[in-house]
């Protein structure tokens, strides 16, 4: 794994591994079941930070990091902001863009190079605390996440909520390479509800918990690249929810290309 001076890792990295290790050991098959061609892993970029994280470090527990280990198809490095990875020249070098950030704002430059790589084909995986990022920045949040987190009421839209410790049972709406063999599953986060959530996005996954807005997996219609978001994922316990692990990497690889 390559590491930046302005990339950082979990300073538990071991511990990460070791308990990756046993717990894919007890998962699901995943996404190398249908990767067209692994022989060739995946380039991931995984951002976090923002100020909300910053203040909040148990909004990003180690568990979360472990998501992304254990997987020969996937090589993956972590960038602590937004800043620190759409300004650097490096971001062109990898295949998928992961977001679990909640930031209010980009420089220029910023956008601009996020823009590129979303227009250059790359595949982005919106997760969680993502979906509250760049509520001002419209072409992000309408064409691209088809979906946000509105952070505080507007004459639009109106402020979301979420509840903590929710149980979460979800059901595939149609038939898609990230759902087969998963139509059906449960596990306990956090939910939204008064999300806004695009008519034309493509959704995955529903649950009838009364606490949120009902589609909790969905594809943007966004053409130019594979967008896909996933609403949960705050805590740990969904971060070792064998379905959940399933479902990010299922997504990951998904947004890549390199599957149907």
């Amino acid at each position: 794994m390559r590491t930046y001076h302005f990339f950082t890792m979990p300073k538990r990295r071991l511990t990460s591994l070791l308990l990756a290790a046993i717990i894919i050991a007890c998962s699901l098959p995943c996404a190398q079941l249908f990767a067209k061609n692994d022989s060739d892993s995946l380039k991931l970029i995984v951002v976090t930070g923002g100020p909300t994280l910053r203040h909040h470090i148990n909004l990003v527990p180690s568990s979360f990091y472990t998501l992304f280990e254990g997987y020969d198809n996937i090589q993956w490095d972590h960038a602590s902001s937004d800043e620190a990875a759409f300004q650097s020249e490096e971001l062109a070098n990898y295949d998928v863009l992961v977001m679990y950030n909640r930031s209010d704002s980009l420089s220029a430059t910023s956008m601009e190079n996020l823009k590129s790589f979303l227009e250059s084909g790359k595949g982005v995986v919106i997760l969680h605390h993502a979906l509250g990022s760049y509520n001002d920045w419209e072409w992000w949040w309408r064409d691209v996440v088809a979906g946000k987190y509105q952070m505080k009421d507007t004459d639009d839209f109106p402020k979301s909520t979420y509840k903590l410790g929710e149980r979460i049972s979800v059901s595939a709406v149609e038939k898609h390479p990230i759902t087969v063999e998963m139509e059906a599953f449960e596990f306990q986060d956090e939910t939204y509800k008064k999300l806004w959530i695009s008519p034309e996005a493509q959704i995955l996954y529903k649950t009838d918990n009364p606490t949120s807005d009902g589609p909790v997996a969905w594809i943007s219609p966004y053409a130019n690249s594979r967008v896909i978001v996933l609403q949960p994922g705050h805590t740990n316990v969904a971060h070792k929810n064998k379905y959940y692990r399933a479902l990010v990497h299922r997504a990951i690889i998904w947004s890549s290309g390199n599957s149907e």
